[in-house]
């Protein structure tokens, strides 16, 4: 009896693929909840969670929202003026920070251990700050900058970006 080796290899690959999906849909999930502040006209939300924290202060016509999802970090959002700041910590020992004011929308995101983003927006631009593993990203009206492992920064008012990657250092 000859058996079909591809038949048997592709079978063999189809299971290993269906396993391989079910172990990543439904294992391995956290087994802690995000802390999550968020604020609109006039609020201010702080929580502390163990050695997670984050804190959100809006003004009037403004939005603010900071998320720690790595139970070790900090997030923090400040908007006033109609301005909208987003903050979000991914990785533990890591620090989001964004400010924001007359009309501007800035954006702080760490996805990194050892990570710092600082994202500064006003008068209608768009700041974006992005920190990975040990890198500090900084985003504002008077510039960028990009040092440690991982970082991208831009701030749409000043027209600059920057992104380093280890020993890779590209800016405008």
């Amino acid at each position: 009896m000859r058996i079909n080796t591809f038949a048997v290899r592709v079978f063999a690959v189809v299971c290993g693929g269906a396993g391989l999906l079910a172990g990543f849909t439904l294992g391995g999930g956290d087994a802690h909840a995000a802390t999550d502040c968020n604020a609109a006209n006039g609020q201010s939300v702080q929580h502390i969670s163990g050695t997670s924290g984050c804190g959100a202060r809006a003004g009037a016509g403004s939005s603010a929202s900071a998320t720690d999802a790595s139970s070790s970090g900090t997030a923090v959002a400040v908007a006033d003026g109609g301005g909208h700041a987003r903050a979000h910590n991914l990785q533990p020992g890591s620090t989001a920070l964004a400010g924001a004011n007359s009309g501007g929308n800035a954006y702080s995101v760490t996805t990194g251990p050892g990570a710092m983003s600082i994202a500064q927006a006003h008068r209608g631009s768009n700041s974006v700050a992005v920190g990975g593993w040990g890198g500090q990203a900084v985003a504002t009206p008077q510039g960028v900058a990009c040092t440690g492992g991982f970082a991208a920064a831009a701030d749409s008012g000043s027209g600059k970006a920057c992104l380093r990657s280890g020993s890779v250092s590209l800016r405008n």
